[in-house]
């Protein structure tokens, strides 16, 4: 950790305590802890804070009726209708398990999924790493990130119907009771909390103009807001290598910054705020887009991430960097390249199932839906960067464009031609991300160091792994990430070597664990020795370093080569070393794949109508294949059974096996 370093997190440490003093000391006294002042509420003041509020949602009448014109016609105006109708009913649905009834009174504290209720602690005595097994803390922070708001006020948006603007206030106050001096399980975490604060202004952008906004609940807002703002200044962390978390935070409280009514706070926490991003988008994402987390599936909520961070820097007129446009655009370009179709439906889609799961956006339009939540933010950033690459038939989702840049932009975006599909092979070289496509056939490779530079999650233990699909159907599949929390071993064992399309040496991990989500070193260093491609053939040839650690180094060598004529795929694993090593690999099978055992090392797979033989070839007598039973996870708490082939070779180094994929 370098000495800047080093200094931040002292300073970070010695925020804590004194905050904790404070919390400590509102506590024994039965008070709430003291906010900064802010000045009464008037008319006038409604308007300075339509002029500075960070997201221009309210609009005059005719605008409005623009709005409700476009989502009509997109159909989007009984979806909306119908979720917020859920919320008025308090029911919610976890991870798009369906829908889950909270009874009259909301318990904040509780995982609604187990039915377990947490310690009503301070969040500092509550370590979220030790409930019982089946407990999920995630459950309890999705339903505090308060996405509720957003469709709330579009339903007010489209109704005026002051039942929806009581219902964003009735929740407010019922959390902010709940959870009173940060105590209970929304407080232990702050990205959650930045999350939820960002909602609570975002959805309250919508309400501006409506008769319930008082002053009494706009100064209860005021108070809301500062609470958040105050917990997140005095529990950010600064670590060696910070992630999405630490601009998620700073995101926040810029946010919150627009929207505070204390002069002197407000500009404190802008500046405190605004110097981050451009450095850290800069580390955190690399020169081709490609998040430097090495989750696929986090991806979205990256790019996500950053936009907003332009978006609300601009609006205080802070224009950001070429630079930081570029990497953003970067960034539109990896997630375009990463929708792949897998369904017989071509208005759905999916992306490679690589890294830890995502969970839920920031500001979510499209409730439960990664395919839409994906087609909603290629929507704005095909129109943010005239790039029509971004948009194809499919990515018609445009309630974040409309909501982040108005009628205009929607109506911009739709005269737009659909650009060409992403149908070519592709590599994105610096992020280690490569995409071999011909012929109804969609690999996904990953050629990349585990994450965030050898710090780990949200990056697996999954150098070399990939996902293969054909005719809109998986076959080979990564098992995903199921929970954080409420299997622990379970969590490890998905994010391990032994659950990836991969090898491992000696039954050895690439890298060894460090809790639930770190490593403690990374070793692996992936080289790219050939990266070539054109219409006959696709090559790609790596290798890695990880198992140069154990007592006998060995050197692992991965090449992939795609005859697109041919319609076959082959994958030669070379392993380099001075002794005899047990070298065991996995192909993990989408689980409605059905499996035939052809001959010794043959097996047939057939996915629907897609089907495919494979074929294992080695010169070693002591190579073997076996079917063994697996899971699934496609989404957060999905599991399924499923089929992986394990293969086994015991052999004196230098060796190598042949694995034939034929697409029949």
């Amino acid at each position: 950790m370098s000495l800047i370093n080093k200094f931040l997190a002292f300073n970070a440490s010695t925020k804590k305590k004194i905050f904790r003093r404070e919390v400590e000391k509102a506590i024994s006294e039965g008070k709430q802890i003291k906010l900064p002042p802010v000045s009464s509420y008037s008319l006038q003041q409604r308007e300075l804070v339509k002029n500075s509020f960070p997201f221009h949602i309210f609009v005059s009448d005719s605008k409005s009726m623009s709005i409700k014109k476009i989502l009509e016609e997109a159909e989007e105006s009984g979806k909306i209708l119908n979720e917020a109708q859920s919320i008025l009913n308090n029911s919610f649905n976890f991870f798009a398990l369906g829908e889950k009834e909270l009874g009259n009174k909301i318990n904040w504290n509780f995982d609604y999924l187990s039915s377990f209720c947490f310690p009503d602690k301070p969040y500092w005595d509550i370590n979220v790493q030790e409930f019982p097994k089946g407990v999920d803390v995630q459950t309890a922070w999705e339903l505090g990130r308060m996405h509720q708001l957003t469709q709330l006020g579009m339903a007010y948006l489209l109704t005026n119907d002051e039942k929806y603007p009581e219902k964003y206030f009735s929740l407010l106050d019922d959390f902010a009771s709940a959870t009173s001096n940060f105590s209970g399980v929304q407080w232990t975490n702050p990205s959650e909390a930045a999350i939820r604060l960002m909602n609570i202004i975002f959805g309250l952008g919508f309400l501006l103009d409506s008769q319930t906004l008082n002053e009494q609940r706009f100064l209860r807002m005021q108070g809301i807001v500062m609470l958040h703002t105050i917990y997140l200044e005095h529990t950010i962390e600064h670590p060696a290598v910070r992630d999405h978390r630490y601009v998620l935070v700073h995101l926040a409280l810029l946010s919150a910054s627009m929207f505070i009514q204390n002069k002197a706070y407000a500009e404190r926490l802008f500046h405190f705020s605004t110097s981050h991003f451009e450095a850290e988008i800069r580390k955190q994402v690399y020169e081709d887009g490609v998040s430097f987390g090495q989750s696929v599936q986090l991806h979205p909520f990256n790019t996500e991430l950053f936009l907003l961070a332009k978006i609300l820097l601009e609006r205080t007129g802070k224009i950001v960097s070429d630079e930081y446009n570029r990497r953003l655009h970067e960034m539109f370009g990896a997630l375009g390249l990463y929708v792949r179709n897998t369904s017989q439906n071509d208005s759905d889609f999916s992306i490679p199932n690589i890294g830890d799961a995502f969970t839920s956006p920031i500001i979510d339009f499209t409730p439960n839906s990664q395919s839409s939540y994906t087609k909603s933010l290629l929507a704005v950033g095909a129109y943010l960067f005239n790039d029509d690459k971004l948009k194809s038939e499919t990515s018609q989702e445009i309630k974040y464009l409309l909501f982040l840049f108005g009628v205009d932009a929607v109506k911009t975006f739709q005269t737009m031609k659909s650009g060409s599909e992403y149908s070519s092979s592709f590599g994105l070289t610096k992020g280690g991300h490569y995409f071999l496509r011909a012929n109804q056939t969609e690999m996904f490779i990953r050629v990349a160091e585990i994450g965030k530079f050898g710090s780990g999650s949200p990056g697996h233990n999954d150098t070399f792994t990939f996902e293969l699909a054909y005719k809109n159907k998986l076959f080979f599949v990564d098992p995903g990430t199921y929970s954080f929390y409420a299997d622990k071993d379970l969590r490890n064992k998905l994010r391990s070597v032994f659950s990836h399309n991969t090898f491992s040496i000696d039954n050895t991990q690439l890298a060894e664990f460090n809790g639930l989500f770190d490593i403690k070193a990374d070793l692996t260093k992936p080289k790219i020795i050939e990266w070539q491609s054109d219409n006959d053939e696709d090559r790609l040839v790596a290798q890695h370093f990880a198992y140069v650690r154990l007592a006998d180094p060995v050197i692992c060598k991965r090449g992939f080569y795609f005859q697109k004529e041919k319609m076959k795929i082959k994958i030669k694993d070379e392993f380099l070393g001075g002794t005899k090593h047990k070298i065991v690999s996995h192909l993990h099978l989408h689980h409605e794949v059905k499996i035939e055992k052809i001959t010794t090392n043959k097996y047939s797979l057939k996915h629907g109508d897609a089907k495919l033989t494979l074929t294992f070839h080695s010169s070693s007598e002591n190579f073997e294949t076996y079917v063994q039973d697996s899971v699934y996870s496609p989404s957060y708490k999905v599991l399924h059974t499923a089929k992986k082939i394990h293969t086994v070779l015991y052999e004196t180094l230098p060796t190598f096996y042949i694995i034939e994929i034929d697409l029949l």
